[in-house]
């Protein structure tokens, strides 16, 4: 278990990433989109991971974004300054101390909640960020859409869906806390609805369930669903269309 919680710290949260330089700026200020940014507060968002649970908070100012991960998997802390802000598109890059530059996209804005995607653009840095448009808003990457709560309240994200569906010999029991897969129970490890993904154990097994936000056919759901005996393989595993079957419901 300590060995999957070093990688994870290192390779699932925080992949090395290319820092943008001073050179940089100065060549792609024209670019910049300098609209007033208004959103102010602490906003949160609490996730399980390996049957943890982590808290994030992204704390908005004017010129800046404040990020603070916590949990026994993964801690980090960093300011982002604010390099553009188009209102028109939701779109907010900022760059952090390190040189580290991020992608960051709002929607469904209410009085307590807000939806965010964030993009460490660790490959192009800054002319990553410029590039990069808005995410479809069933777009998984990233670790998709998660919805962020104002103030003293916490979104935990819990799976939609309930009940049972079969495809062929497969059968598959859904709730929150426990997945039945052809007889043996799993019980939740996790679920990221900015994934779509749910993930279990039971004893040295893990379960991994994606499912996808369409649903073509009345009564039917596409899943895709398999067992790992690695829980770090079953972490590092993405959604993949290719992967997913049409699962009828009982």
């Amino acid at each position: 278990m300590q060995r999957f919680l070093t990688l994870a710290a290192i390779g699932l949260l925080a992949a090395c990433s290319y820092k943008s330089t001073e050179q940089d700026l100065q060549r792609h200020q024209a670019a910049f989109v300098h609209d007033a940014f208004t959103q102010a507060g602490d906003y949160h968002w609490t996730f399980q991971l390996m049957g943890t649970t982590q808290h994030s908070t992204h704390t908005f100012f004017a010129d800046s974004i404040q990020y603070r991960m916590t949990g026994k998997v993964y801690s980090t802390e960093y300011t982002m300054q604010k390099l553009s802000y188009d209102a028109s598109a939701g779109k907010w890059i900022g760059q952090d101390e390190a040189g580290f530059v991020y992608a960051m996209f709002f929607k469904d804005a209410t009085d307590s909640t807000l939806s965010l995607y964030k993009r460490k653009c660790k490959d192009g840095g800054l002319e990553e960020a410029l590039a990069f448009a808005r995410p479809a808003d069933d777009a998984t990457s990233d670790h998709g859409w998660n919805v962020y709560a104002l103030g003293n309240r916490d979104v935990l994200d819990r799976l939609p869906i309930t009940g049972t569906f079969s495809h062929q010999q497969d059968a598959l029991h859904l709730t929150d806390a426990v997945v039945t897969w052809n007889g043996r129970a799993f019980e939740k490890l996790s679920y990221h609805a900015g994934e779509r993904r749910w993930m279990g154990h039971a004893d040295s097994l893990y379960l991994q369930v994606f499912i996808d936000d369409t649903q073509d056919a009345p009564g039917t759901i596409a899943l895709s669903v398999a067992e790992h005996t690695d829980m770090e393989t079953a972490y590092r595993t993405t959604h993949d269309m290719a992967a997913f079957t049409r699962y009828s419901r009982q």
